[in-house]
C-alpha cells in the first residue's frame, strides 16, 4: 500500500470528508496539518507543494491531489474495495 500524505486542517469539513475516505478504503496516511487561522496555507512552503493554497492536499502515488470530491473518486478509482 503506497504512502499516502494528507496535508489538512482539522476543523476543515472537505478535509474531514477525505479523511472518512482513506479510513473507508484502509490506506495508510501521514497527516500534515496546514492551520488557517495562521494562514499557513498561503506560506512559500505550502504554496510549492500546492500553488492554488488549498486544503486538503493528498500526495500519493507521485500525485499532488486537491479538491476533496476529485481526492475521493481518486481513492475510489485507485483502490476499488470496499466501495
Amino acid at each position: 500500500m503506497p504512502q499516502a500524505i494528507l496535508h489538512d486542517y482539522y476543523r476543515s469539513s472537505a478535509s474531514y470528508r477525505v479523511r472518512i475516505a482513506l479510513n473507508i478504503k484502509g490506506v495508510e496516511y501521514e497527516r500534515r496539518p496546514v492551520n488557517l487561522l495562521e494562514g499557513q496555507q498561503q506560506s512559500d512552503e505550502y504554496r510549492a507543494l500546492n500553488p492554488q493554497g488549498f486544503v486538503p492536499m493528498l500526495e500519493i502515488d507521485g500525485h499532488r491531489l486537491v479538491q476533496s470530491l476529485a481526492i475521493i473518486n481518486y481513492l475510489d478509482l485507485r483502490f476499488p474495495t470496499p466501495p
